[in-house]
């Protein structure tokens, strides 16, 4: 199975949203690799910090089923796509890499 990587990171409720995004995941693919959490300043406008993660797992879904996947773990979490590019977030997850 591909080995993934995802970026996650919240500047809303974050240890909260951090935490349930974290359970999803499990859910999901079972045991996760997980860096340690930090905290970055937003950049591109002005906002409270972010707490960022990442964290890696094996899945057997094809590149659409996962984005399809990891979007619905962020819009479980009130993340609203429709708003401005860079903003406050519940919840972002990024697929960093994807196998090889």
């Amino acid at each position: 199975m591909p080995r993934i990587w995802l970026s996650l990171g919240s500047n809303i409720d974050r240890r909260r949203n951090l935490g349930l995004a974290l359970e999803a995941l499990e859910k999901a693919f079972g045991e996760l690799v997980r860096s340690r959490v930090y905290e970055s300043e937003a950049i591109g406008f002005e906002g409270a910090p972010f707490l960022n993660m990442v964290v890696g797992a094996q899945t057997a879904l094809p590149v659409p089923e996962l984005m399809t996947l990891l979007r619905g773990i962020e819009a479980e979490r009130g993340r609203v796509r429709s708003g401005e590019r860079f903003g406050p977030r519940t919840l972002d997850i990024d697929l960093l890499t994807y196998g090889d």
